[in-house]
């Protein structure tokens, strides 16, 4: 029998020192600072109580936690919802929306007010201040739309998560609400839609064609539930400040992981850029994921940005600033791939950076190990990627934890990939953020083991950086891991 796995604690990204964590909610960035609040359970490691956690960060990679935000009542939960930073003549102000999940089950949308910085709130006297009367509208996100004339206005999007529609709201004051259109219901059915979000962005970084995406969460339900569980998906469109209208009929998949849930894009980022952080887990598991004291972590941050992709218009997800800041300032390295695969070491809490000729290697396998029963590997071939997690230790975790995800690469390019191992946390960005794959893992504390093999042989240069958790003491310098087998240059 296999020991119990160990699953260590998150260093690059955020995760609470203790307690259940889901949705990121209200990412809004204003005085310097990146504020993350998101679903937290004060009293529990599981789902429940559910109230408004709170963290900021200077640089989006060390994060401060304080005390909560926005806290749950006897009568009422405080689940997802948003944040805009407004100016006025008295300073900045936050205004949070976020649905009030009555005991009775009816969920309406709630509005409170910060004057320093997102650190105490003020909840509006009239809540709740946009009501339906239904038992699943929730989620509100607020953005801004600016029309050709220049005047703003905001716009509200929550969702009627069991009829999959999106209803939008307009309105000049943050507090009075017109409704303006629906969008929905489109894609598979048995699924809730959940944690909306309308980005605008240049199509191939073309400011005079702005595109629209649609960015929505769904979670299976019904009696026989999808075993691959919850996952997003996003919609290309035109938006005129009132009605969203999709260029095709068809959600993509934004992410084709299984533990990427959630995203939401940060309100006032610093030039207008669209940043993204999820939720890395799947409620099909989420409760049974062997983590303690703490439960639930965010993915890294991703800028998006839309690119055409063998004639249509897909979202691509770069990692943050500071993972490829660390890389550039380490020394590359090539290995030549013969008879036999050659290893790296990392610590894991790592990034590898790996590019190749496709000519030359042909496909090109990943695989990864612990000091746990488990493993993952990585396959990148011409025009696919594949990420399989597997061995006891996954099988442990939950029937449906085991799994292998592919997707579809655009074909006749340079082989590359980007693989970010943070504990249990990989993310794996290919062909410059074209496709990711998110993936809770158990492999242990480290250090991980990463075997490089080729279809045929050939050289693969790579960067690899060891980022070590500063306040622990354990901090290193960023330097290359170096391979352990013959053929390793540097």
């Amino acid at each position: 029998m296999s020991n119990p796995v160990v699953v260590p604690r998150p260093t690059f990204h955020f995760a609470p020192q203790r307690n259940w964590m889901n949705d990121p909610n209200g990412l809004v960035h204003d005085r310097g600072r990146w504020h993350l609040f998101y679903q937290f359970n004060p009293e529990g490691s599981d789902w429940g109580n559910m109230s408004w956690g709170h963290a900021t960060s200077t640089d989006l990679q060390h994060w401060t936690e304080h005390p909560v935000a926005l806290r749950f009542r006897d009568s009422e939960q405080i689940f997802s919802g948003s944040i805009v930073s407004t100016s006025t003549e008295d300073g900045t102000s936050l205004t949070a929306y976020y649905t009030s999940a009555y005991a009775n089950g009816h969920q309406a949308q709630s509005r409170a007010i910060s004057r320093d910085g997102g650190f105490t709130w003020e909840l509006d006297v009239d809540n709740p201040v946009l009501d339906r009367g239904t038992s699943a509208f929730r989620d509100p996100k607020v953005i801004r739309y600016t029309d050709e004339a220049g005047r703003l206005r905001w716009v509200l999007l929550a969702v009627e998560a069991e009829d999959r529609q999106v209803h939008l709201y307009t309105s000049d004051d943050l507090r009075s609400w017109e409704h303006a259109s629906v969008f929905g219901p489109l894609g598979p059915t048995g699924v809730v839609w959940e944690c909306p979000d309308l980005v605008p962005l240049p199509l191939d970084g073309d400011p005079d064609d702005l595109r629209w995406v649609l960015i929505l969460s769904t979670n299976p339900i019904g009696d026989a539930p999808d075993p691959e569980g919850s996952s997003m998906s996003y919609v290309v469109g035109r938006f005129d400040g009132s009605t969203f209208t999709a260029d095709s009929p068809e959600l993509v998949r934004l992410d084709d992981g299984r533990d990427f849930y959630a995203g939401v894009t940060f309100d006032s980022a610093p030039q207008g850029a669209a940043v993204m952080l999820g939720w890395m887990s799947n409620w099909r598991y989420a409760g049974a994921f062997p983590s303690s004291p703490w439960r639930g972590a965010m993915s890294l941050p991703r800028q998006l940005a839309l690119r055409t992709v063998e004639r249509t218009p897909r979202v691509i997800q770069k990692p943050p600033a500071f993972l490829l800041e660390r890389l550039a300032r380490a020394a590359p390295a090539t290995v030549s791939v013969g008879a036999q695969p050659v290893e790296l070491s990392l610590s894991g809490h790592s990034v590898l950076a790996l590019t190749w000729d496709p000519t030359a290697t042909g496909s090109v396998g990943l695989r990864l190990r612990g000091d746990a029963d488990a493993w993952v590997e990585l396959e990148h071939s011409a025009r696919t990627i594949r990420v399989t997690r597997g061995g006891p230790a996954a099988d442990a975790v939950h029937p449906d934890f085991p799994s292998t995800s592919i997707t579809d690469l655009e074909g006749g390019r340079r082989g590359q990939l980007l693989v970010s191992l943070d504990g249990p946390l990989l993310e794996v960005f290919a062909n410059d953020g074209e496709a990711t794959i998110s993936h809770l893992v158990t492999l242990g504390p480290g250090p991980i083991s990463v075997t490089i093999d080729t279809e045929i042989g050939g050289p693969i240069a790579y960067t690899a950086v060891d980022i070590e958790d500063e306040k622990s003491g354990r901090h290193l310098a960023p330097t290359p891991i170096h391979a352990d087998a013959p053929g390793a240059s540097v």
